[in-house]
């Protein structure tokens, strides 16, 4: 008897158990968060939560990894796209800025023809030099059909500094070629700004310019200006205008030093980036 009795007690627990767990869900269920399991819930939770954050730590850097691998192809499209770009601005702003320089010498000349005097026979371009050991030339874009002649001025700047850049010694129709202050055959009869002190300034190509004819025991300081002197033989005005800027004084040599005192003159045009100059007339005076 008492051996069939077991299984029937066994029995009867287990649907008491259940009975039991259905109640305390329902019951649970039915409350929410202040059910009599929730407490248990929180318990697993921060039981499960510091585990959860170790495998994250883990694995993240696992998936970003392989993430970004995925995303090579593009970044590498983007940096190459976005190279492109700067150099394209980089190239507009160095032309916006050589634009601008050109625009700036345009008018400086435009209002530097309305000031010259003698008057201005046309405005040209350079379009190519002849710079060798043996000459210093540059050929300008205008000739006989736009009244340019051989001996005519030619001088470039602003009307605050115009500046002499040589002489026109030969001519096409659409074309002519100018001789150079630094040409070695070049000579203009220049005067030192302060000192007054006469004397003939010669091309020395590409050395600075020779002022031959100083004064004995003149004192001529550095950086001094020195500008065309006119002047009229047997009532014909000399080649060049007077009062252009031709350079600045870079040195002083003594008569000790050599057989007679003469100073070195630095260009004030740079005869490498000329551009564009003005053609005066030929033989008039200031």
């Amino acid at each position: 008897m008492v051996t069939r009795q077991r299984p029937r007690s066994t029995r009867l627990l287990v649907v008491a158990l259940v009975s039991a767990s259905l109640a305390v869900i329902t019951l649970d269920y039915r409350q929410g968060e202040s059910g009599p399991l929730a407490g248990v819930g929180t318990a697993a939770k921060t039981f499960m939560a510091p585990l959860q954050q170790a495998v994250t730590t883990v694995t993240e850097p696992v998936g970003d990894f392989f993430s970004g691998l995925a995303h090579l192809p593009s970044l590498a499209d983007e940096n190459e796209r976005l190279k492109e770009e700067v150099a394209e601005l980089s190239s507009t702003i160095q032309q916006e800025g050589f634009d601008q320089a050109q625009f700036e010498t345009l008018r400086d000349l435009q209002e530097l023809s309305l000031t010259l005097a003698p008057p201005v026979v046309s405005a040209a371009a350079v379009t190519g030099n002849g710079f060798s050991n043996f000459e210093y030339t540059v050929t300008i874009n205008k000739g006989t059909v736009d009244g340019i002649e051989v001996n005519q001025p030619v001088a470039t700047g602003s009307p605050e500094s115009p500046m002499l850049v040589g002489l026109v010694v030969d001519v096409t129709a659409i074309s002519a070629d100018v001789r150079l202050i630094i040409d070695r055959d070049s000579a203009v009869a220049a005067t030192v700004e302060n000192t007054r002190e006469a004397g003939l300034v010669e091309g020395q190509g590409a050395s600075d310019l020779r002022m031959g004819f100083i004064s004995p025991g003149t004192l001529i300081e550095g950086d001094e200006p020195v500008f065309t002197q006119g002047y009229e033989l047997d009532g014909q005005a000399g080649l060049y205008p007077p009062g252009m800027l031709i350079g600045q004084v870079s040195r002083f040599v003594p008569a000790e030093n050599e057989t007679q005192e003469y100073i070195e003159v630095r260009p004030a045009v740079d005869f490498e980036t000329l551009q564009f100059v003005l053609v005066l007339q030929a033989g008039s005076d200031a």
